[in-house]
């Protein structure tokens, strides 16, 4: 029923863990809050990768795709990155390197969600130098 929440606990008790989640990363590291889509998509993709006593200790990946999944990939919300940016794409005198903060992961791939604060935009970026420190 429309405007009647309290008919599936679950999935709203769920919801509530997420947006508290959500809104703990970008307090933590200090992000503006209109990174909240990313941050709640971040938040999905970690416990999609962690193990759940209701599985018998198995993440929901490994119960869908029968394998369990690689975790090394995964870096702390809100770190700072640096990418490679290609001669092609600068002049003699611009930074050989883009400042980015990591906001997310891609499903399809392994692949950072970068957001790049001096463009005010989100880019895909694989190759990145990570710098794992809390920013709060």
């Amino acid at each position: 029923m429309a405007y009647n929440p309290q008919q599936n606990g679950v999935v709203e008790r769920k919801n509530r863990t997420i947006v508290g989640a959500i809104g703990v990363m970008l307090h933590d590291q200090s992000l503006p809050f209109f990174l909240w889509a990313e941050a709640y998509n971040t938040d999905v993709y970690l416990q999609n990768m962690s193990p759940h006593r209701v599985l018998g200790s198995k993440t929901p990946k490994e119960v869908f795709i029968s394998k369990k999944p690689k975790v090394g990939h995964i870096r702390i919300f809100g770190c700072l990155t640096y990418s490679h940016v290609l001669e092609e794409r600068r002049t003699k005198l611009e930074s050989i390197a883009e400042k980015g903060i990591l906001v997310g992961y891609s499903e399809t791939n392994r692949v950072y969600c970068i957001y790049l604060p001096a463009q005010r935009k989100i880019v895909l970026r694989r190759d990145l130098i990570f710098e794992e420190v809390s920013r709060g």
